[in-house]
């Protein structure tokens, strides 16, 4: 809702492909991807560590109070029951609880700007832009790991940080290819500790990634002997795989 007032910066997706020597019909395309943005680092949870879920807690704590108090105060002046009104009058203590610390957690909730400021881009998600690079060399000095009537494309999006934009704007554009193509999503998250995690779902959740694409996985990581977990989504979890499967194209995310 806020976005519109922002500044717009231009954003890019690098994209590269990759053939079987010889290779002239195409059927098929797989995509292994990750981001190149990231996000600004969040100074509360540097600093606090587990503790910014017990400040954010107690920020909610005292938000709901003062909406819920708000629409008792709002129903007695819309029925002009002065009774109402009182009920839902706070005193200053009820209202500088809750704001005050939202100030302070909004003053104080990104370090410094200048130069892009401090993020932690290499771990997310650089990382997984670099890791898609050296698959591309691999497979550039190996070509017989190619399947045959396959296209391979690498590509690093742009925007993810700000609502997976770059993938979005990649499934809109390419759609009808996507599709015709049989097209399979492999996406790379926070390339940074021994288990990897297989996301059956994304957007938050609310999209079930491809079973088909899960099951591969899973049967790739038992083969080579990386460990792994698998799990949903959770709130605060968005990556690009998301577009992919919301429009019922095969994807995966594997993060961390």
């Amino acid at each position: 809702m806020v976005d519109p007032f922002f500044k717009k910066k231009q954003s890019v997706n690098v994209v590269g492909t990759l053939r079987k020597p010889g290779t002239v019909n195409v059927k098929r395309l797989l995509i292994l991807s990750g981001h190149h943005d990231s996000a600004p680092e969040n100074t509360w949870l540097r600093f606090l560590g587990y503790g910014f879920f017990i400040l954010s807690a107690t920020w909610l704590i005292g938000f709901i109070p003062m909406l819920a108090m708000s629409i008792i105060q709002l129903t007695g002046m819309i029925t002009g029951n002065a009774d109402i009104v009182r009920i839902g009058t706070m005193g200053w203590g009820m209202l500088a609880y809750p704001i005050v610390p939202s100030v302070i957690f909004g003053l104080f909730f990104n370090r410094g700007r200048k130069n892009g400021g401090t993020v932690p881009g290499a771990a997310d998600n650089l990382s997984a832009s670099a890791l898609a690079v050296a698959m591309c060399r691999f497979l550039v000095m190996n070509p017989s790991y190619i399947p045959d009537d396959t296209e391979i494309r690498f590509i690093s999006f742009g925007s993810e940080e700000a609502g997976c934009r770059g993938s979005r704007h990649y499934v809109e554009q390419h759609l009808d290819e996507l599709k015709r193509m049989d097209a399979r999503l492999l996406n790379f998250e926070t390339v940074a500790h021994p288990e990897i995690t297989i996301l059956t779902s994304d957007a938050n959740g609310m999209v079930k990634n491809s079973p088909e694409m899960v099951k591969g996985v899973v049967a790739a990581a038992a083969r080579a002997g990386i460990p792994y977990k698998m799990m949903s989504a959770y709130l605060g979890v968005s990556n690009d795989s998301g577009p992919f499967s919301q429009v019922g194209l095969k994807s995966l995310l594997t993060p961390r």
